[in-house]
């Protein structure tokens, strides 16, 4: 919930060919029932949608300020899916506790099963190119009962013919962004991308697509 202390909704800027727009005009609209899931190769790549990621965990806590009457300490359902044994911990971005980091066989089968046992609606992969991938018709048709939305982006930021971009301050997110690559076993060397020309402004942009498309790029 520390993200809460530093951002808030109106600390994000969308943008569709370079007019501001607003959120519900490219994100996803978010509940307490909403369940984000992002897909990485190594642990790193997955700060390519951190602006994302950012944008619905304070929608989330918006929601619960607006529909709970009493106090509140959760953290949302958000997951991130990663084909690697070394895990990034994505506690700073408020992915927390540390099992939402889960380790999967890269393998399309094995990453489905996984995103449709934690019950995603909303999907995020790497923008890479498209494969045919062989997944099980069962699995198939829970990915596509459950999943409401899905996007991709890249590991810098840029992925190919975006549809949208998220812009917010650089402070503390980039520190946030630093401290999850730090977690892949104390890897310091590991640079965050500089995500956009500006000092003071992250920027990251996005291509919504759909779940077809989706399942054709899982890194695996």
């Amino acid at each position: 919930m520390h993200t809460t202390q530093e951002l808030e909704s109106a600390s994000f800027e969308y943008r569709v060919d370079g007019d501001v727009v607003s959120r519900e005009t490219v994100m996803p609209s978010v509940t307490s029932e909403d369940r984000l899931g992002v897909v990485m190769g190594t642990g790193g790549e997955g700060l390519g949608a951190g602006s994302f990621i950012l944008s619905c965990i304070i929608a989330f806590y918006d929601h619960l300020g607006e529909t709970r009457e009493e106090d509140f300490f959760e953290h949302p359902d958000y997951y991130t899916f990663q084909t690697s044994a070394d895990l990034a911990d994505y506690r700073m971005l408020d992915i927390y506790p540390d099992h939402k980091n889960v380790s999967v066989e890269p393998t399309a089968e094995q990453l489905l099963r996984a995103i449709n046992d934690r019950a995603i609606t909303t999907l995020l992969v790497p923008d890479i190119s498209p494969t045919s991938q062989d997944v099980a018709d069962i699995t198939l048709q829970s990915a596509h009962r459950r999943i409401d939305h899905c996007h991709t982006y890249a590991p810098d930021g840029c992925p190919s013919n975006v549809d949208f971009s998220i812009r917010h301050p650089r402070q503390p997110a980039h520190d946030w962004f630093k401290t999850t690559t730090e977690s892949l076993h104390g890897d310091s060397t590991t640079c965050v991308p500089s995500f956009g020309p500006d000092d003071d402004w992250i920027l990251q942009q996005f291509r919504e697509i759909s779940v077809e498309q989706a399942l054709e790029r899982l890194p695996v």
